[in-house]
């Protein structure tokens, strides 16, 4: 085996240690059930999948290097285990980093490298799986008394080549008992499988409509379905046999909408996109289908 082949395998290596994690498993039952049940599996991976995964965990480091000379308060990298009577599996996870500020402000803090382009679709709180997580750390960490947030770092550019601030988004923790509810919503996904091996249904994707036409008076807009964004990185998918099949769901374009009068390209797809409506707020004149021959 050749040097690069080793380097890529063992930075691959996935990590089976017989636990559920916050950072992986309350997103997406199918893939936990898998994971319960085989743990993840050994593939051949190309370097364009290993490389965002090397890209992270270098800027976590010198995030916490950095971080650790700012703040004489700052601990990083702090493991926690779930406590919980109602829970029946192992959870855990690691906590990026406890710190208290210079105005004495107590965080626990989650960094998050993020693409140019997904900075743009950031609110005003952290992606709902974040808060999950983050939440997890809060409820089963060493200490309630803090600010809980997550620092978004930008690593490209987005559409246009320019780059975003890191920005910090601080939010409320969702309840204790929303937070256990989800966690055993989880392992019944497990047991279920075990039992039955019925595998959960994977997330849905999104229908989105999106603005094609720039400044234009009567701006184009697209709908399109947008798989969710763990089908991208489904462990399972370089596999022959690949028992999830997550991967193979695609992004497929639905319809288009210009002059308030949406165009629906499969026939199939009218009622869908009566339900969903037009992209804004004025009224939709008329929606028609339109077979596509490509």
């Amino acid at each position: 085996m050749s040097i690069v082949e080793n380097l890529k395998r063992k930075l691959s290596e996935p990590r089976n240690d017989d636990m559920l994690h916050f950072s992986q498993h309350l997103q997406h039952d199918r893939h936990a059930a898998l994971y319960h049940a085989y743990g993840y599996p050994e593939t051949r991976q190309t370097w364009q999948r290993i490389f965002p995964l090397v890209q992270g965990t270098g800027v976590h480091e010198t995030i916490h290097h950095t971080m650790d000379g700012l703040y004489p308060k700052y601990v990083g990298e702090h493991s926690i285990l779930a406590q919980d009577k109602r829970l029946n599996y192992r959870w855990g996870g690691t906590a990026d980093a406890y710190m208290e500020d210079e105005t004495g402000k107590v965080w626990l803090l989650d960094y998050k490298t993020i693409s140019g382009v997904g900075m743009s679709f950031l609110g005003d709180e952290p992606k709902p799986e974040h808060i999950l997580q983050v939440s997890a750390y809060y409820h089963f960490g060493p200490t309630q008394n803090c600010s809980t947030a997550v620092l978004y770092l930008p690593t490209g550019g987005d559409y246009k080549n320019r780059w975003e601030e890191p920005v910090l988004l601080e939010f409320e923790p969702v309840s204790k008992d929303e937070l256990v509810e989800r966690m055993l919503t989880v392992e019944r996904a497990c047991d279920e499988y075990v039992r039955t091996s019925r595998l959960p249904d994977a997330p849905p994707g999104q229908y989105k409509w999106k603005k094609r036409g720039g400044r234009s008076a009567h701006p184009l807009w697209k709908l399109s379905y947008v798989p969710h964004y763990h089908s991208l990185f489904c462990p399972w998918a370089p596999l022959d046999d690949d028992p999830c099949g997550c991967s193979l769901e695609r992004q497929r374009e639905i319809a288009e909408c210009q002059y308030q009068k949406i165009t629906v390209y499969q026939e199939s797809d009218m009622d869908l996109v009566k339900e969903i409506g037009g992209p804004d707020e004025k009224p939709v004149l008329s929606i028609h289908a339109q077979i596509r021959t490509s």
